[in-house]
């Protein structure tokens, strides 16, 4: 939102005129968000998301031909890529297993040439990845789209879950919103043109979760929506100091792994429901998770593949990597994109619901965090973690090849004999493997914020501070 000197000179300013910025630039976003173009989208969903699931294909595949036909012509990168490629044959989603795979390597080498001819950044909406790998993406999208993304939020995401746009709200993101050294609160600024609440992610703690709570009663939040691990790590706190619940309307998750035992602390301590929703600042694939805890695909984001080590198609039930080609975005087509996530499609397509649109489940580990053996193999997917409702939350943090920390965050009833169980799950998958338990208050997050799985400190020089108290490192 604020960055560099614009962030600099935002922490010159007394809280009172912070929130005063905060809420000027929200204006400024309703414009861009919430304008005339985005009520017509909505009128245009309302009357998409009833149609039967046939007519609802017939649309993406009108889609896909479409972009294929723009970008052979109009986007440099594929005019070089696809020159053995014929697009002409791709005339549906299902032929789109013709096309080669795109990584996130060839975006960040190759940004400027992913532009449809004759667009300039300055044209365009800049959304930018988190960088969970290290490196963000810089994802341009056409300002069209963004009126349309925020329609598809309200209604396949935040009516989902029963709550709106209009609605008071707190949001626990990644965003510095106060000062890292900051001890004492507010923890928080308060966007009064949106009713939001933006509470900070990294001052959670046991002793500052009452400044919390007495914030979101201060403001009447009736709805949060943020990192899991986040709004977990605050219900797990205020639980243990035995505060008052704060009861919800909903928790709505994204962008970090929701365990079992996070999902338990925020449903407990908020007496609500927790939904899940995935999606990424790439807008190539979404899912929402309904009220019968089913996660369904939104499918005008774009078309999921689900594919197997060796690029076939995986059998429902099955987990593998997923491949998106994004439906909105004819600025900078990402076509058969790794998006870096593995999922499954669920076994039984059936939703008590009523949404007819494709499940996926086991929506679990990044391409990127996985573990490397002794003799060389990389291992991911790891799912072990779900199978100990315990435990609060967890992460692997490896050192070198064939050795890691598995360090614990515990949860409600939690035993040492959980972490060990976890730990014989994961080396009977992968063979022999040493893991050190380390049972922690807090599970370190990325510079960004998030909580991940796996950390392999060689390839993330930026969190090795993170654990130097916790063990041993050079």
């Amino acid at each position: 939102m604020l960055r560099d000197w614009k962030m600099e000179l935002y922490w010159r300013f007394p809280v009172f005129l912070q929130e005063k910025v905060l809420s000027i630039y929200a204006k400024h976003l309703d414009r861009i968000y919430y304008g005339h173009e985005y009520h017509t989208w909505k009128q245009w969903l309302t009357d998409f998301r009833n149609l039967p699931f046939p007519e609802i294909e017939s649309w993406q595949n009108d889609r896909v031909r479409y972009i294929l036909q723009s970008i052979s012509s109009k986007v440099p990168f594929y005019r070089e890529s696809y020159k053995h490629h014929n697009t002409d044959i791709v005339q549906s989603k299902d032929n789109l297993y013709l096309l080669p795979l795109l990584e996130k390597q060839s975006i960040r080498q190759n940004e400027m040439n992913f532009l449809a001819n004759g667009l300039t950044p300055k044209s365009l909406w800049l959304e930018k990845t988190s960088g969970t790998t290290g490196t963000a993406l810089r994802i341009y999208w056409p300002m069209s789209m963004v009126a349309q993304w925020w329609a598809i939020i309200e209604l396949m995401v935040r009516h989902v879950a029963g709550v709106s746009q209009e609605i008071p709200r707190a949001m626990m993101g990644g965003r510095p919103i106060v000062k890292g050294e900051t001890c004492k609160p507010p923890y928080w600024r308060y966007n009064k043109n949106w009713k939001q609440l933006y509470l900070s992610s990294y001052h959670i703690s046991k002793k500052s979760s009452q400044a919390y709570i007495d914030a979101l009663r201060k403001y009447e939040s009736q709805w949060i929506t943020g990192y899991g691990s986040a709004i977990a790590a605050l219900a797990e706190n205020a639980l243990e100091r035995g505060l008052e619940p704060y009861p919800l309307k909903a928790v709505i998750v994204s962008g970090d792994t929701l365990l079992p035992g996070m999902r338990h602390s925020i449903e407990k301590y908020f007496q609500c429901r927790c939904f899940d929703h995935y999606g990424q600042c790439e807008g190539v694939a979404m899912a929402m998770e309904c009220p019968s805890g089913r996660k369904h695909v939104i499918p005008m984001i774009g078309i999921i593949e689900i594919l197997r080590q060796d690029g076939s198609y995986c059998q429902p039930g099955e987990i593998g990597e997923v491949v998106a080609t994004g439906l909105l975005n004819d600025a900078m087509p990402l076509i058969r994109y790794r998006v870096g996530d593995y999922a499954a499609w669920a076994e039984d397509q059936h939703c008590s619901c009523g949404n007819p649109n494709p499940i996926i489940t086991d929506l679990t580990g990044r391409v990127d965090d996985y573990l490397i053996t002794a003799d060389g193999r990389k291992v991911g997917r790891l799912s072990a973690f779900r199978r100990s409702p315990s435990i609060h939350s967890a992460q692997l943090v490896q050192d070198k090849p064939g050795h890691a920390f598995l360090l614990v965050r515990p949860g409600s009833k939690y035993k040492s004999a959980d972490a060990e169980a976890v730990r014989a799950d994961i080396t009977e998958r992968v063979g022999k493997f040493a893991i050190d338990i380390i049972e922690v208050q807090e599970i370190p997050k990325t510079p960004q914020g998030k909580a991940i799985l796996v950390v392999r400190l060689d390839e993330r020089i930026e969190m090795r501070s993170n654990y130097s108290i916790l063990f041993n490192i050079n």
